[in-house]
């Protein structure tokens, strides 16, 4: 389930360059300027020269007041309040009874301020609208470009064979996310694994990009579960912006009915046997996937059984917090997964989102890898 096909509203006013946001705001400011005219008009000339122009500066600021607020900071917005209030006021008290005879050449006046006001906030707004709209329009084709390849790369897992029953979603915040969930079979072994980059969007989908593809590549090798971590980890240091980095846990089920495990800086991976109301959390303590150079991983392994379940998690599911800033947690996705065992997995999956929906809003990608043994 993909999330914010487009850039949310206060991405889109904070993503413009600064040149075209005052090209913005300027027509803002000349078509809500001629309101200063209009009021003049309307009061038949009770302004003065002088004051008739501090109110068309007036009017214009004032909107360009309003929209700022609206569109970078809404803390501006109380100032804007009382700018408006305090200083229309003024104004208004400056208005004098006006003289008729003069009115006709006010009237003109006021007439073609407006003109001029609206003509110079049309031009600036179409110059506007061409210049971020074919931006926007590249941005969104942009996105729309990483969004498959994101789809791609995490889709949906759903699984169903002699031994396993599997299934997985990866629920990404931004338009493109960084968690990484993924199964994979060859004639010796079944491994399923589920990885989490620092961050989110298009630098952590790209770094989990380059680790998917690593990590099948040695896959394809059959090399060891330490090995395949440890190669994984020298590769992507030496690609990778030097403050990313990306926890990862893994299972490997062989032939028998052993199954070999690590994790690198990752939630412990939860084991719920059959037999047994009690969890077993499978965890190696290292650090995350490149975040030094030269480390070595190790693994260790637990037996299984069949209807045994295991469980992988990222952290955006247990650190979504409530309006008290109460953390999901982990013990809570347990309740749901025991009270629901012997559910299809993608009803379990169902439950504990709904369950997290409801807690809290979601702030970090959460994905959740459910696997069944048959």
């Amino acid at each position: 389930m993909l999330k914010n096909k487009y850039l949310k509203k206060n991405k889109f006013w904070k993503n413009i360059p600064l040149r075209r946001y005052l090209i913005f705001v300027s027509a803002i400011f000349f078509f809500f300027s001629g309101i200063g005219f209009i009021v003049d008009l309307m009061s038949k000339g009770a302004y003065s020269e002088p004051l008739l122009f501090i109110n068309v500066l007036y009017s214009g600021i004032v909107a360009v007041f309003y929209v700022y607020s609206l569109t970078r900071n809404l803390k501006f917005l109380p100032f804007t309040i009382i700018f408006q209030i305090v200083v229309g006021i003024n104004i208004w008290k400056e208005a004098n009874q006006p003289l008729l005879s003069e009115f006709p050449q006010r009237a003109n006046l006021d007439a073609f301020g407006i003109l001029v006001t609206l003509v110079l906030g049309y031009i600036l707004l179409v110059i506007f609208i061409n210049k971020e709209g074919l931006r926007n329009f590249r941005l969104q084709a942009e996105m729309d470009l990483a969004q498959e390849l994101h789809s791609n790369l995490v889709p949906k897992i759903e699984i169903v064979n002699k031994r396993f029953e599997i299934f997985g979603v990866s629920n990404p915040t931004d338009e493109v996310g960084g968690d990484l969930i993924d199964y994979f079979e060859n004639e010796t072994s079944h491994t399923c694994y589920i990885a989490d980059v620092s961050g989110h969007g298009v630098a952590a989908g790209s770094m989990m990009g380059m680790f998917k593809s690593t990590i099948r590549v040695l896959l394809n090798k059959d090399e060891q579960l330490s090995s395949i971590l440890t190669e994984t980890s020298k590769t992507i240091y030496y690609l990778k912006k030097k403050n990313m980095f990306l926890t990862c846990a893994f299972l490997k089920f062989n032939s028998k009915n052993t199954v070999e495990y690590s994790t690198a800086g990752h939630l412990p991976i939860l084991k719920l046997a059959y037999d047994s109301n009690n969890f077993d959390e499978l965890i190696i303590k290292h650090l995350p996937i490149a975040a030094t150079k030269d480390l070595t991983y190790k693994t260790n392994s637990t037996v299984y059984n069949k209807k045994d379940l295991f469980i992988f998690l990222t952290d955006g599911i247990t650190e979504t917090s409530n309006k008290k800033d109460e953390d999901f947690g982990m013990e809570k996705v347990k309740k749901i997964i025991l009270n629901n065992r012997h559910d299809k997995l993608s009803n379990i999956y169902e439950k504990i989102n709904n369950k997290l929906a409801s807690y809290g809003k979601q702030k970090d990608d959460q994905s959740i890898l459910l696997i069944r043994c048959l």
